[in-house]
C-alpha cells in the first residue's frame, strides 16, 4: 500500500499570548460560577479540564498510573498536583500556576496481589493542597461526560480527606459549551486539516484495501495535513454495520459504499468531527436513496438551528419522520469528543450563541446499510455558521 511520502505540514503551533488571555478569563467566569453556586474549590483530573484552566497541554494522559490534578481556589491561583517527575514541564508550559508535585509509588496489597501505584499519593496531594487552602465545599468531574484521571480508590481518598464532595460538572459544562473567539479559530483550523485529510484519503484509497490499510491511510493523510493528535477514526467498508467498532482485515469490495469518519485535534486539542461516504463503483438506486435520506436530514436542521431553539427542536427535525442508529442525531463539540448536547428530542435545553454542533443524521436502511452525514456548525443568533465543508450532496466513486 501506497501513501505518499510528501513531508508532514509543520505544526501552526499556538498563540501563547492569546492562549494566556483566554486562561484567565476562563478563570474568572469560573470562579463567579463558583461563588453563586457555594463551591469554595473545584478539582479537576481530566484532560480537557486541565488544559482549559492551565493551558498546559501533556501527552501523559496516555500513561494512567501518574494522575495530574488541578485545585482551583479562588482568589488563589491554581495548584498543579502532578508527578515529580513532570513538574519541570508544568512549570514550564502552564500559565500563572504553583505546583505541587508528588512522588511514590505507594504498596497495596490486593486479594494477596502486590500493587505499586501512584494514584493514591496523587490523591493525597490534592487532600493535602485542600486542607491548606482551609476550603469545605469542594467539587469534583462527577458526570456529564467528565472522565477524571483517578480510580475510583483515588477518589474516596479524596472524599475521606475532604468530607463531602460536590458535583461541579454542571458549572464547568456552562462555561465549556459557549465557545470563545479564540476556540471557534482553532476549531476552525482542526475543521480545515480535516477536510484535506478526506481530499487525500479519496485520491489515494483503493477497492481491494482492507479496513486496517484504509484506517492507517486516513490517519497517515490526518497528519500530513496537520493534526497534533486523533482521538478517533472509523472505516466500515460495505456499511453493513454501524460506524462503531474498529477496523477489521475485510477488504473494501468494487460494488460497496466505504464509511471513513475522522476526528482529529489541534490548537491544544480541539476536534474536528465529520465524516465521508464514497462508492466503489457507480451507484445503486438503494443506495442514492439511502444516501439521500442523511443528506436531506442536515437540510431539516439547517433550517432550524439558532440561538434561542431548543436541542429537542433541532433532533426532531433532523429526525423527520425516521429514526436513529445511535439514539441521538448529533453532539457538542470542542476540547472533547462528544461535548453535550447530545442531540435527542429527550433535551429541551435552549441553545446558546457560540455553541459548536456536529449535526449527525444517521439511519440504517435494510438490505442496504447504515448510513451518516455530519456537519459542524456554530450556533449564532438567528442562524449558524458552518465550521466544517458541506457534507457532499451526491455519493462520491472513488478507488
Amino acid at each position: 500500500m501506497s501513501i505518499g511520502s510528501s513531508p508532514l505540514r509543520p505544526s501552526a503551533g499556538i498563540d501563547r499570548v492569546a492562549l494566556g488571555a483566554e486562561v484567565a478569563a476562563r478563570r474568572d467566569r469560573l470562579a463567579k460560577r463558583m461563588d453563586e453556586v457555594g463551591i469554595e474549590a473545584v478539582v479537576l483530573a481530566s484532560e480537557a479540564n486541565d488544559f482549559y484552566l492551565t493551558g498546559y497541554e501533556t501527552t501523559f494522559f496516555g500513561n494512567k498510573s501518574k494522575p495530574l490534578a488541578v485545585v482551583f481556589a479562588p482568589p488563589a491561583r491554581p495548584v498543579v498536583i502532578c508527578h515529580v517527575g513532570e513538574e519541570p514541564s508544568v512549570r514550564l508550559d502552564a500559565f500563572d500556576v504553583d505546583v505541587e508535585p508528588y512522588t511514590g509509588p505507594d504498596r497495596l496489597e490486593v486479594d494477596g496481589h502486590l500493587q505499586l501505584g501512584y494514584q493514591v499519593p496523587a490523591a493525597e496531594a490534592v487532600v493535602a493542597c485542600l486542607k491548606r487552602a482551609g476550603v469545605k465545599a469542594v467539587g469534583m468531574e462527577l458526570s456529564w461526560h467528565f472522565m477524571p484521571g483517578f480510580t475510583p480508590l483515588a477518589l474516596d481518598t479524596v472524599r475521606a480527606g475532604v468530607g463531602a464532595v460536590r458535583d461541579a460538572s454542571g458549572i464547568l459544562w456552562d462555561l465549556r459549551r459557549v465557545k470563545s473567539a479564540w476556540e471557534v479559530e482553532q476549531m476552525s483550523r482542526a475543521a480545515d486539516a480535516a477536510d484535506a485529510a478526506h481530499q487525500a484519503f479519496a485520491e489515494l484509497a483503493q477497492v481491494g484495501m482492507t479496513e486496517r490499510e484504509l484506517n492507517r491511510l486516513i490517519h497517515h493523510a490526518s497528519y500530513e495535513a496537520g493534526a497534533e493528535k486523533i482521538g478517533y477514526s472509523g472505516i466500515i467498508a460495505g456499511l453493513d454495520r454501524a460506524p462503531l467498532g474498529g477496523p477489521t482485515d475485510r477488504e473494501w469490495e468494487r460494488g460497496q459504499l466505504l464509511f471513513v469518519d475522522i476526528c482529529l485535534q489541534l490548537g491544544g486539542g480541539y476536534f474536528a468531527d465529520f465524516n465521508r461516504i464514497y462508492a466503489g463503483a457507480e451507484p445503486t438506486e438503494p443506495q442514492r436513496r439511502a444516501y439521500q435520506g442523511v443528506v436531506d436530514g442536515l437540510g431539516r436542521a439547517r433550517e432550524v438551528v439558532r440561538a434561542g431553539v431548543t436541542v429537542a427542536e433541532v433532533a426532531d427535525a433532523i429526525l423527520g419522520d425516521g429514526d436513529t442508529i445511535y439514539s441521538r442525531v448529533g453532539h457538542g463539540l470542542g476540547l472533547e469528543m462528544p461535548e453535550p448536547p447530545s442531540l435527542s428530542p429527550l433535551d429541551g435545553t435552549v441553545l446558546r450563541a457560540g455553541e459548536v454542533l456536529c449535526l449527525e443524521p444517521n439511519l440504517e436502511v435494510p438490505g442496504v446499510g447504515s448510513f451518516v452525514s455530519e456537519e459542524e456548525v456554530l450556533v449564532r443568533e438567528g442562524g449558524f455558521d458552518l465550521l466544517s465543508p458541506p457534507f457532499p450532496r451526491e455519493l462520491k466513486v472513488i478507488g
